[in-house]
């Protein structure tokens, strides 16, 4: 597995600052929940995962992150995601409210009962198994075929999405769009299928096999009466 500490281009994240302008209180656990799911009909805009994405090759990057359709272009059939939280408590004591140390950790944002599946109607989960180990949380038991899009999304509490509240929102591009906290993520990919022949091709090659069977017993039964004939 590659460790490459890089910026994904498709995601759209965070905020380039952490001064945090809102009086609302600071919580003592910063929870994080990532989504992903089939596609949002809302978003307009799909973004492109791109073959430059490799199973396997570690990214890393700042959420919460401006929820993102993204196309599955990088010729793999995805077959799980890890995240892996690399900031595991945050500080920002300058800030309003302060942030002083708290614990970043996986949490139910939306208040399903369960972590990493969404309960927005419409929204079909992509992945039926959700495990967490300590700092890691790995999607599995699903699939994003090659070439399909998907929706991915990181839900927090408090909310530190850009204008959500507590943080205002992300400067415009160029500027730094990353997030308050730093994941690390890669993808593992699944065989593709074998492609099964048509019925009539099938059935052709089905003929074709019978035909070579009995030319070849033709050619073994006229080089026997050859031979014999020769004796």
């Amino acid at each position: 597995m590659t460790n490459i500490a890089t910026r994904i281009a498709f995601y759209i994240l965070g905020t380039a600052g952490i001064s945090l302008l809102s009086l609302a209180p600071a919580s003592a656990t910063i929870l994080v929940e990532p989504i992903v799911t089939t596609v949002n009909e809302n978003l307009k805009e799909t973004r492109t995962l791109g073959s430059e994405f490799q199973p396997g090759l570690v990214v890393e990057y700042g959420i919460p992150n401006i929820s993102n359709n993204l196309l599955n272009a990088t010729g793999q059939n995805i077959g799980s995601f890890v995240y892996k939280l690399e900031t595991l408590s945050f500080d920002n004591p300058d800030s309003t409210p302060p942030f002083k140390n708290e614990s970043v950790q996986w949490g139910d944002i939306d208040g399903d009962g369960k972590i990493g599946f969404s309960n927005v109607a419409g929204l079909r989960d992509i992945f039926k198994d959700v495990t967490i180990t300590n700092n890691v949380i790995t999607f599995s038991n699903g699939v994003i075929p090659d070439g399909t899009a998907f929706f991915t999304q990181f839900k927090t509490q408090p909310d530190l999405t850009p204008g959500g509240g507590i943080i205002p929102p992300a400067p415009p591009l160029p500027a730094d769009q990353d997030g308050l906290i730093r994941v690390s993520s890669f993808y593992t990919s699944v065989a593709k299928p074998i492609a099964v022949p048509e019925p009539t091709s099938v059935l052709g090659l089905l003929v074709f096999s019978t035909l070579l069977s009995v030319n070849s017993i033709l050619q073994r039964k006229l080089k026997m009466e050859s031979v014999k004939a020769s004796e």
